[in-house]
């Protein structure tokens, strides 16, 4: 197994912020590779020791376990480089609901080389609550449809997740207001990602962005 550091951006936010849906969209530019965490977890089949565990967290807002969310990614990551869905020397690595603690910021050191955090950052949740159970009814999703649920998820939000902000040297991290259309919130974050990926791939002419438009956001 490859013990290759990948490039990667890291799109951090907390429950609802809107990192699924601008990890969609970031992930139609051609530089980008969007791998998100909680849809790996998502598709996990219940009746495995793994989508047991998994699930069982999700259901009670709780964190998963480091090591476990590690193995788990990792594993999807190695299979999406052996299709030939990421493609390392052409895109870079758009982080999605990983890592969620500082011990997972340490354990990814291995596999990643972080270059930018795009921090969605919430100062008001009760937005947030109304956007998630929002959520569960078009989507299905049973963790977003118990507000105490959200609340505690929340909670660990704030003790668990926020501390990973003072992992990485404060230059990296970019504040992105969430609030506004996923247009508005996708123009926000493109200024100060695209340089990043620019570079990554060597030109600025190199970069292919054009595809995303505020119609396809909106």
């Amino acid at each position: 197994m490859s013990t290759r550091r990948y490039s990667a951006v890291l799109l951090f936010g907390m429950p609802g912020s809107g990192k699924g849906t601008q990890g969609q969209l970031l992930g139609k530019l051609q530089g980008v590779f969007h791998l998100s965490t909680g849809e790996i977890f998502r598709s996990l089949v219940d009746d495995s020791d793994d989508g047991h565990l998994v699930s069982d967290c999700i259901r009670r807002g709780q964190l998963v376990a480091d090591h476990l969310t590690i193995e788990i990614w990792k594993h999807w990551l190695d299979a999406h480089i052996e299709s030939g869905d990421f493609r390392p020397e052409e895109q870079i690595l758009l982080l999605d609901g990983i890592p969620r603690t500082v011990r997972q910021c340490e354990l990814l050191k291995d596999h990643v080389n972080v270059l930018q955090v795009i921090y969605l950052s919430v100062s008001d949740t009760e937005p947030i609550i109304q956007r998630l159970r929002q959520r569960a009814l078009i989507e299905g999703r049973a963790d977003d449809a118990d507000e105490s649920v959200i609340r505690n998820r929340f909670e660990v939000y704030a003790r668990e997740t926020t501390p990973i902000l003072n992992f990485y040297p404060p230059a990296l991290v970019r504040e992105i207001d969430p609030m506004g259309t996923p247009a508005e919130v996708l123009k926000r974050i493109l200024e100060p990602l695209i340089p990043v990926i620019a570079t990554v791939r060597g030109s600025a002419g190199e970069f292919g962005g054009d595809e995303i438009t505020p119609d396809v956001a909106e």
